[in-house]
C-alpha cells in the first residue's frame, strides 16, 4: 500500500491523540520568557500551525494570529476551529506572506520534520523574514536523545489507530508508521542538539539565542529530551517583508 502524505490521514484524529498536550501551558511559558525579556507580542505566526491547537491559547489573549503548514487536511481543520485567523498553505523553508510579526512560534516538534540541517535553516531564514526588528521567535525541538528513548521500538494502538516507532541513531531519525484503519502515512524526525541549533541562529543573525526546558525553564543537558530554542531578531535587517 502507497504511504499517504503526513498529516493527511491522521489529521482525522490528530486532537483526539493529543488531548494530553499542553498547549496552554506552552504559551504561558513562552510569554513568560518573553515578558522577562521585555517582550510582549502583539501578533504571532506559527510554524507548522496543523490543527491549530497551538495557536488557540494565543488568540484567546487576543494577539492578532497567523499559521502556515503544508497540509491541506490539517489546515482544514484549524480554519474551523479558528475562523478569524489567517492561514496559509505553504512550505515552512520558504514563503512570503508580506508582512512582519512580533512573535514566530513554533510548537511540538513541528519543525524536527525537517531531516536536513540545511532545511532547518532555511525555515530559521524565513521566520526571520517575517519578524519585526527585534521580534522573538520561539520554537520547541525534540533533541537525539528525545528521539531515541521516545521513538525506540514500540507499537501504540488504540480505538483504529496504530502508531508504530522506530529510530535509527546511525541518521538520528525516527521513524513513525501512523495507520488509521487500513491506511498509513510514515513521518519521518531529526534529532537537533540545543548547540547546533543555537549556532545555526546566530549565523543568521540572531541574538541573543538561548535555549530552555519546559516547564522549569533550565539550562538542556546531555539528557534532555526536549527543549525551546528562543531568538531575538536584530534591532535592524533587510526589508524582506511588509509590515504587520
Amino acid at each position: 500500500m502507497e504511504p499517504h502524505p503526513p498529516f493527511s490521514i491522521l489529521a482525522r484524529v490528530y486532537d483526539r491523540l493529543m488531548e494530553d498536550v499542553p498547549y496552554e501551558g506552552w504559551a504561558r511559558f513562552v510569554l513568560a520568557v518573553l515578558g522577562g525579556e521585555g517582550c510582549f507580542p502583539r501578533s504571532v505566526l506559527e510554524l507548522g500551525v496543523g490543527t491549530g491547537r497551538a495557536l488557540e491559547p494565543f488568540v484567546a489573549r487576543g494577539l492578532e494570529a497567523a499559521g502556515v503548514d503544508v497540509s491541506a487536511e490539517m489546515l482544514a481543520r484549524a480554519r474551523a476551529k479558528l475562523p478569524g485567523v489567517w492561514f496559509e498553505r505553504a512550505d515552512v523553508r520558504g514563503f512570503d506572506l508580506g508582512r512582519r510579526f512580533d512573535l514566530v512560534y513554533s510548537a511540538f516538534d513541528s519543525l524536527n520534520n525537517l531531516t536536513e540541517p540545511a532545511d532547518l535553516e532555511a525555515a530559521f531564514r524565513t521566520a526571520l523574514r517575517h519578524l519585526h526588528a527585534g521580534g522573538w521567535l520561539a520554537a520547541d525541538l525534540n533533541t537525539p536523545e528525545g528521539l531515541r528513548e521516545l521513538w525506540r521500538e514500540e507499537v501504540w494502538e488504540e480505538d483504529g489507530v496504530r502508531l508504530v516507532y522506530g529510530y535509527d541513531p546511525e541518521t538520528r531519525l525516527g521513524r513513525l508508521e501512523a495507520w488509521v484503519g487500513e491506511e498509513v502515512e510514515v513521518h519521518l524526525e531529526r534529532g537537533y542538539e540545543p548547540e547546533e541549533v543555537r549556532a545555526m541562529l546566530e549565523r543568521l543573525g540572531f541574538g541573543p539565542v538561548f535555549c530552555l526546558t519546559y516547564p522549569g525553564g533550565r539550562t538542556p543537558d546531555p539528557l534532555t529530551d526536549r527543549f525551546w530554542v528562543f531568538a531575538r531578531a536584530p534591532e535592524a535587517h533587510p526589508a524582506q517583508a511588509g509590515s504587520a
